[in-house]
């Protein structure tokens, strides 16, 4: 396969994946990014006043994510990554206080999730005839149904689902549950949930530019990946390879192919706070309930920081607010103090960022007519399929790999 030539344009993580896996084939690759650096949203920008490298937002894993954990083992970079032992989401609302939901690693996943919701405060039996229902109901899901109307079949109970499921379909999803669908939904419970080296949360303990980005980016290198910066490619025609692969957002690949079609996507918002006194939080990362922001995340404690200012970050998915950012900031620090019961001094530094398009939402994207050397694996997640996550971009940068090979064997 040395011979052949392949082209893959979009430097994310699917584009980077795809480029990693052809080369180990033996393919000539050339990689295409018009941005002045790989990473796509997964990469870090330095803030000189903090002196720290710093994410858009922080990422937040699942064990599941069994093609991102392949991956950063073959970059050798599996020690940037962190996990809990088991699950524990913390969580707080301003009537019960602090709480866990926390699964007994000694109990049977599905027996240890179900006690784990019924020792919640506030939660009974109800909640526990809730979870089998959800249970025995999950592969019967139709591309039309909605998260919101699923858990009304079912008749979840308010605190469950405000608890637990609003929680996992805004973070996973980016999406509020009356829009977001329910088959897709369905298939993060049922890989999330189905053991308990799936059920638990990590996280990178560095920047995502040290921690996936430079040493992906160092092995693609290693195996003789050519990679073009600031390399825009404005038609098909400008690629003279045997073989292309479009790993870009939905969008960006309309744009480039002409096509006049809309793809939804969600905004994601995340406020930056740097404190000089030390806030204790009891966990890195911290769910807030009723409250307008959704995750509180100890960035200081997550990637090992030494700087003297603690990095704080608030998460708000599926962000829509019409709110300027001074308004949303001040809403956010109120929030934590009435959180923490403590009056916070005035944040050292704030950094607000809105991600206008940070997912391309799960939806029914036709399949779009290209030549038989141009395979298309970006971000467009179909209906019954992962959400736009790490995990999806691995997978969709393996699966283009896959296609390529099979294509050439074919014409062999």
């Amino acid at each position: 396969m040395q011979s052949k030539r392949v082209a893959v344009v979009g430097g994310g993580v699917a584009g980077m994946t795809a480029a990693l896996r052809l080369a180990e084939s033996g393919y000539h690759v050339d990689l295409f990014e018009s941005a002045p650096a790989l990473g796509g949203r997964t990469k870090s920008f330095y803030d000189e006043e903090v002196d720290e490298w710093v994410d858009n937002g922080p990422h937040a894993m699942v064990g599941a994510y069994h093609a991102t954990l392949k991956l950063l083992e073959d970059i050798d970079a599996t020690q940037y990554a962190s996990w809990q032992s088991s699950l524990t989401l913390s969580l707080w609302d301003e009537q019960r206080g602090f709480f866990d939901l926390k699964a007994a690693s000694w109990l049977p996943v599905n027996i240890a999730l179900i006690w784990a919701v019924y020792r919640l405060p506030g939660h009974d039996f109800s909640s526990v005839k809730a979870m089998l229902r959800l249970a025995m109901t999950m592969h019967n899901r139709n591309e039309e149904q909605t998260v919101q109307q699923w858990m009304h079949e079912i008749a979840a109970p308010k605190r469950l689902v405000e608890d637990m499921l609003e929680v996992l379909c805004l973070g996973v999803m980016n999406e509020p549950m009356n829009t977001a669908k329910a088959k897709t939904f369905a298939l993060v419970l049922a890989l999330s949930f189905s053991s308990h080296r799936n059920a638990k949360m990590g996280w990178f303990n560095q920047p995502l530019s040290q921690a996936l980005v430079a040493p992906l980016a160092d092995k693609l290198r290693s195996l003789g990946v050519n990679i073009e910066l600031r390399s825009s490619i404005r038609s098909l025609d400008d690629l003279n390879h045997d073989s292309i692969v479009l790993a870009l957002p939905a969008f960006a690949r309309n744009r480039l192919l002409g096509i006049n079609e809309d793809v939804a996507t969600q905004a994601i918002t995340n406020i930056h706070l740097w404190f000089e006194d030390k806030i204790e939080l009891p966990n890195i990362m911290q769910g807030m309930l009723g409250t307008y922001g959704q995750w509180l995340f100890d960035v200081s404690a997550m990637t090992n920081q030494e700087n003297k200012l603690q990095h704080l970050c608030v998460i708000i998915s599926a962000d829509e607010s019409e709110k300027s950012q001074g308004e949303l900031i001040a809403l956010v620090l109120s929030e934590i103090e009435t959180m923490l019961a403590v009056k916070l001094t005035q944040p050292k530094k704030v950094r607000f960022i809105r991600e206008k398009r940070a997912t391309v939402l799960v939806r029914a994207f036709e399949d779009v007519d290209l030549p038989s050397h141009v395979f298309d694996v970006g971000e467009a997640p179909q209906i019954g399929e992962l959400p736009a996550t790490i995990e999806l971009a691995v997978k969709a940068g393996e699966k283009s790999a896959q296609m390529v090979h099979l294509s050439h064997e074919k014409s062999a």
